[in-house]
């Protein structure tokens, strides 16, 4: 009688959350695998016009490039919460490490037009729970993981001295994995994978010699995963990854240090319609001392979900940033990149009391290391 009414809560369970499997454990990531992007918390990202990362976060901003560029770099990413009951006071530990790669070029192909190429995760994440998601004693996932990686073309034209417009084409593969728990005996609960298209269109305005303009339109990419489960059931997941608009100004306080200010607007509704618009703002500077460069940042995220939302799967709340790090120039004229990134998710305090996915309770040390290396030419 035990294992049926665990069977039947599975399967219960499968069908409830299988809408939602694309932002289990998943975050759509502020930074880019680069040195500047992670110690600034992604404030310089959509102003940055010296390197071929802008392919990705600007594509307009591609025409300060006056030959060509290259720049890889890879992040490890490693994330903690304990979440605690109200009802019965069990809690249970989400924590993983991984890796997350960065590889761009861009070209110039001639006075007007820059070309650029690029391969970066966008967002995504995993956790192991040490006592089942949401401390639950069904135990019905015991690992939940997400995958996002974005292969991106884009170019820019230079219209006039001061405008340069761009635009991307973007082909995105999500893979989703949710291991069942150890009172299931179902060790893969549910998969799936897909590759679906969108398009970011950008611009990037030079209002005077020290001051800089940046925006980025990206569209929602739309997926359909096809998800197969350990039960009789393989349903299709319609998922999709969120809009946003990306809007910075880079102001040079002089030749050797300069100042970003960034804000950003992500469509939640794209994930569900229980959640919202969320805002950023963030903040970030840069000095040059010789052949280092030294950039700082911090940002905020409003929450894209009130308490009642809220679920296990996606226990993010109000999230604070902050970066530092530097480049340092080789003899070889290329730089080598070193930064670090603290990231604070917030309480993620649940209060929809539905004992599955959302039971009363709330999070501790809810929170995100950074570290990254980026060698750029």
């Amino acid at each position: 009688m035990k294992l049926t009414r665990i069977y039947l809560s599975v399967i219960s369970a499968c069908t409830a959350f299988t809408p939602f499997l694309v932002n289990s454990a998943g975050l759509s990531m502020s930074q880019l695998a680069t040195a500047k992007s992670v110690a600034t918390a992604g404030a310089a990202n959509v102003t940055n016009s010296s390197d071929s990362s802008a392919t990705i976060s600007n594509a307009a901003a591609l025409s300060g490039i006056e030959a060509s560029s290259y720049i890889s770099g890879a992040q490890y990413i490693n994330v903690f919460n304990q979440f605690t009951r109200d009802d019965t006071g069990a809690s249970s530990e989400a924590s993983k490490g991984l890796i997350a790669p960065h590889a761009s070029y861009a070209k110039r192909l001639n006075e007007e037009s820059v070309f650029g190429i690029s391969l970066h995760s966008a967002g995504g994440l995993g956790v192991k729970y040490s006592n089942g998601v949401g401390a639950n004693p069904i135990n019905l996932i015991s690992e939940n993981a997400i995958t996002v990686v974005d292969a991106t073309g884009g170019i820019s034209y230079r219209v006039t001295n001061k405008l340069s417009l761009g635009a991307s084409l973007i082909l995105q593969y999500m893979k989703v994995d949710v291991i069942g728990g150890v009172n299931t005996n179902l060790k893969e609960l549910a998969t799936g994978d897909n590759i679906a298209s969108s398009f970011a269109l950008s611009s990037y305005y030079e209002l005077s010699e020290s001051t800089h303009l940046g925006m980025q339109y990206r569209h929602k990419t739309d997926h359909e995963i096809d998800v197969e489960t350990s039960l009789d059931i393989n349903p299709t997941a319609a998922l999709s990854w969120i809009t946003s608009v990306d809007m910075g100004l880079k102001h040079a306080l002089s030749e050797q240090s300069a100042l970003m200010i960034n804000a950003k607007f992500e469509n939640w509704e794209d994930y569900d319609d229980k959640y919202r618009w969320t805002y950023s703002l963030g903040l970030g500077a840069e000095r040059q001392i010789n052949k280092l460069t030294i950039y700082a940042g911090a940002s905020y995220d409003s929450s894209p979900v009130s308490e009642n939302n809220r679920d296990v799967l996606l226990p993010v709340d109000e999230q604070w940033r902050v970066g530092f790090g530097g480049e340092y120039e080789l003899d070889s004229g290329n730089q080598l990149g070193l930064a670090y990134q603290y990231q604070n998710n917030g309480a993620a305090d649940i209060s929809a009391d539905n004992e599955l996915l959302q039971p009363t309770g709330s999070y501790e040390n809810n929170r995100i290391h950074f570290v990254t290396v980026s060698y750029r030419h």
